[in-house]
């Protein structure tokens, strides 16, 4: 079978577990650099599974990548920035990574409930040189407003990563301000969302890293990443760690998915916990 062909990840006995510090820094600040989160060599085995995934003998299968680059621009190259969705359910053996068993204890910790709780999900953004910046803007802005949350953000580079590749940028502290209004950058069939209010950027913390580390952030932290300005494809695995979503008594306000709705029709209320497609 095609999602074998990589076998299991190469065995390591890196484990990695928050440190108080850790934890109370992210309380505070909702966000959280880690030096060093998985091997080199676990890195490489997920990077086979990436450029797979990305490669032209893989274009139009189950779980291929979308084009997140928005309206095309004249004289400007397609598909700069294009994403895959939940390639675990594809290559299940992703779930059996030591990256994953620490992000999940880190994202345990962090949100303060039992790792028995908690399911993830994932999906790979590849960031091609010239690739647009990922705007202003919180993750929940994204999620279905029938649902109540419980979640945070791992994100894994599959090498060094610079703040002018589009390393990943914080505003401390404004996880505490609960979800903000956004707007539509673009079309609204494209969802490219960025918070509608003018950012002091000023106070961005931006976490360059090196391979093997990792940045955790609040689905409601304000977070940023520059156009990629190298000649280098900047390749990003983050992943999701939360509490199985809830529905709401009343659906929260949330025009701009209602926009992106109409523009691309309602799909079913699902979520995806460790490789399986779950209805709500």
């Amino acid at each position: 079978m095609e999602n074998d062909r990589f076998g299991q990840p190469p065995k390591t006995s890196y484990e990695l577990s928050p440190r108080r510090e850790e934890i109370e820094f992210f309380q505070e600040n909702g966000f959280l650099k880690v030096e060093r989160i998985t091997t080199d060599e676990e890195i490489a085995w997920m990077r086979q599974i990436f450029e797979f995934i990305f490669s032209e003998d893989y274009a139009g299968k189950p779980g291929s990548p979308l084009d997140r680059s928005g309206t095309p621009v004249a004289g400007e190259p397609q598909a700069r920035l294009t994403q895959a969705f939940f390639p675990e359910i594809y290559f299940p053996a992703l779930l059996n990574t030591q990256f994953r068993r620490n992000a999940k204890r880190y994202a345990a910790a962090l949100l303060g409930v039992a790792e028995r709780d908690i399911s993830s999900w994932g999906h790979m953004i590849q960031k091609k040189p010239g690739g647009r910046a990922a705007s202003w803007h919180q993750d929940h802005a994204y999620w279905q407003p029938e649902l109540d949350y419980c979640a945070l953000g791992v994100w894994l580079p599959m090498h060094d990563v610079s703040i002018e590749m589009g390393a990943m940028q914080f505003i401390p502290g404004s996880h505490k301000r609960g979800l903000l209004a956004h707007r539509h950058e673009d079309d609204p069939i494209h969802n490219v969302l960025t918070v509608k209010e003018q950012i002091d950027i000023s106070k961005a913390v931006p976490c360059p890293l090196k391979m093997g580390g990792a940045t955790f952030h609040h689905s409601e932290t304000l977070h940023y990443t520059a156009p990629n300005a190298t000649q280098q494809t900047r390749l990003a695995f983050p992943m999701e760690f939360q509490i199985a979503p809830v529905r709401r008594q009343q659906p929260e306000s949330m025009p701009w998915v209602d926009e992106f709705r109409a523009a691309a029709g309602t799909r079913p209320l699902v979520y995806v916990a460790d490789g399986k497609m779950i209805s709500v």
